[in-house]
């Protein structure tokens, strides 16, 4: 049975989703990417940084999932947690720099997923969603990756 945690934290932690287990040292470039702080204020280096806690899901039960089949699982608890889930899928794992898939919880997003940047985006999409300072839409081709990839 596929499982994926739940939480009831304020500030969850950053929650990656591994489907695709061809590559391990794809995965490992992915995981070292998340591992860099968001730079959000260059002026301010001792300060200007911030880096999430980041949860990793490696379960080979979820190799081939899509989006569909992880928010069916986010979602049947009132305790999903999580504004965002990223999926490391075998497109993301497999270009020269490791992208993730970027899926909304929310049931009312009209957004589609799309594709961000392992490196930063992922940080600045969840410390912003949990700040209500943006929306999941304004990611959308934020790192320069094109819509829809």
């Amino acid at each position: 049975m596929r499982v994926l945690p739940t939480t009831d934290e304020d500030s969850p932690p950053i929650l990656v989703v591994r489907t695709d287990y061809r590559d391990d040292a794809a995965w490992q470039r992915l995981k070292a990417d998340l591992d860099v702080p968001w730079v959000f204020d260059e002026r301010d280096e001792d300060n200007g940084r911030l880096k999430e806690d980041v949860l990793f899901v490696e379960d080979p039960s979820w190799t081939g999932a899509g989006p569909a089949e992880i928010l069916a699982v986010l979602t049947a608890s009132d305790e999903c947690g999580w504004e965002v889930v990223f999926l490391a899928d075998r497109a993301g794992l497999s270009g020269p720099r490791p992208t993730l898939l970027a899926v909304s919880t929310d049931p009312e997003e009209e957004t589609p997923p799309f594709r961000v940047a392992a490196l930063s985006t992922p940080h600045e999409m969840h410390c912003n969603l949990g700040l209500a300072n943006m929306d999941f839409s304004d990611f959308e081709g934020w790192d320069g990756l094109p819509e829809g990839s």
